[in-house]
């Protein structure tokens, strides 16, 4: 099953309301049914608001999910930053536990100034300290971890990358963001083939659990380092298209959260994307 939804506040709801215990009923009254609330640039919202905030969003069937702080990064060599990294996953999910969110995105980790090989298996010996101190602690069972492709290549999350560190423990599942790969590749997504490359990468590391993921879209404007900006549906130049990927999704009987990061028209695009997939499921 697809759900559909905006990453934060498009331009047309600011221009309404600016309130995110307006934000369900705008996302019912559209025809969406969840949401990405955004720590990206720290966690500021108090336990009594994130309580209010989950117990509205429940109530109109919405559901959430959280982007982790940007701070973080699992690749760092440095053992001080990796406990801080973490501490901003503990954090977040704390939070997450107020609102009744159930998935925490997060950006796995940059290069620095190590090669690939160097930044990704750190990443993936600092995230098996993360599940062991998340073991640890207790209390975080039900909350799934989603690490992100990335679109810039001094970042790691290929869609390999990404894949391979899902296997480390169910608790990990993939967030793929289709705007990153297509940028990462300098616009390889624009075939079926090539979206449904994704699906059989995931199945090789996943397995029969490969088809349950989260997923972000957007166009995303790219140069030879990769991801350069996001952009609106309405941009004729840089994909991916969600049309070529809509069969696939259908193909592989995908169950997501579809969360739109348009540039300000995230809201009328999630509802586009909807739209597409709701024709492909009927025929």
């Amino acid at each position: 099953m697809l759900k559909f939804g905006p990453s934060g506040f498009s331009e047309d709801f600011i221009k309404l309301y600016n309130s995110t215990e307006k934000i369900p009923k705008w996302l019912k009254d559209n025809g969406l049914d969840c949401f990405e609330y955004s720590f990206t640039n720290g966690i500021r919202i108090s336990d009594s608001t994130a309580k209010t905030f989950g117990e509205i969003f429940k109530g109109y069937g919405i559901e959430i999910s959280v982007h982790a702080p940007y701070f973080i990064n699992f690749a760092n060599p440095n053992e001080e930053m990796i406990e801080k990294s973490i501490s901003y996953v503990v954090a977040s999910l704390k939070k997450m536990q107020f609102l009744g969110a159930k998935k925490l995105v997060f950006h796995p980790g940059s290069l620095l100034k190590m090669t690939r090989e160097e930044a990704f298996n750190n990443t993936k010996n600092n995230i098996k300290k993360l599940i062991n101190k998340l073991d640890e602690i207790g209390g975080f069972e039900d909350i799934l971890l989603c690490p992100e492709t990335m679109g810039k290549h001094g970042q790691v999350g290929t869609v390999e990358e990404i894949a391979e560190i899902c296997s480390l423990d169910k608790r990990l599942i993939p967030t793929i963001d289709f705007g990153h790969v297509n940028a990462f590749g300098l616009g390889t997504l624009n075939s079926e083939t090539s979206f449904d490359s994704i699906f059989q990468t995931l199945k090789h590391y996943l397995g029969d659990r490969y088809n349950k993921i989260h997923i972000h879209f957007s166009k995303i404007e790219y140069g030879s380092k990769g991801e350069i900006r996001h952009l609106t549906f309405s941009d004729d130049k840089f994909g991916p298209s969600f049309n070529i990927l809509a069969p696939i999704l259908k193909k592989h009987n995908v169950d997501a959260c579809v969360i739109c990061e348009s540039a300000g028209t995230q809201t009328q695009d999630a509802v586009i994307m909807k739209n597409i997939y709701t024709k492909f499921n009927q025929i």
